[in-house]
């Protein structure tokens, strides 16, 4: 098949555009996270659940404030966040739960309502919380509101670096 002169500089554009999205989208697949979600359509949505639809798993904390659970592998010799005021925000806003299969606590508790152990992954789950990449402990977080009710879950590795984002959804609970 002989290309007429005219088209012969579009293919080539065409190809040599559609070469480098394909090396940036293989590039792009090699660098995720191996604690990020399978499905990256449900990691951080930003989208809250309806109102009243998912009960909350057990956590012991009473009804009437909202609660925001982490979930992460081990907390040992570590903080919850990189700054203690996001800690000390969020505790202003609703109750703390820290969830790790392992029971380990954050070197500063300040704030934290409560510390549970989930060693089977019964809680993650019971949360909605999807596996990660690598298979192991979900890290990341739920929100429940003020009725017992989960209106947000999601996979994020790096909730300790945003607080912000934490906050904002709380104040849309209502």
């Amino acid at each position: 098949m002989k290309l007429r002169q005219t088209t012969r500089p579009y293919v080539a554009i065409w190809l040599a555009v559609a070469l480098s999205m394909g090396v940036a989208l293989a590039v792009a697949e090699h660098q995720r996270n191996a604690l990020n979600d399978p499905d990256q359509a449900w990691e951080r949505t930003g989208l809250l659940l309806p109102a009243k639809t998912y009960q909350a798993p057990s956590l012991g904390v009473a009804p009437g404030r909202p609660v925001v659970v982490f979930f992460a592998r081990s907390l040992s010799d570590r903080y919850l966040f990189h700054d203690l005021a996001d800690q000390s925000d969020l505790a202003s806003m609703a109750a703390l739960v820290v969830v790790t299969p392992d029971g380990s606590r954050p070197l500063i508790e300040t704030g934290i309502k409560d510390i549970a152990t989930d060693a089977d992954g019964s809680l993650a789950t019971a949360a909605g919380l999807h596996r990660p990449i690598d298979g192991g402990y979900p890290m990341g977080y739920a929100l429940i509101d003020s009725d017992g009710y989960l209106r947000f879950r999601t996979l994020d590795p790096g909730f300790g670096q945003r607080a912000w984002e934490i906050k904002l959804l709380l104040k849309h609970l209502g």
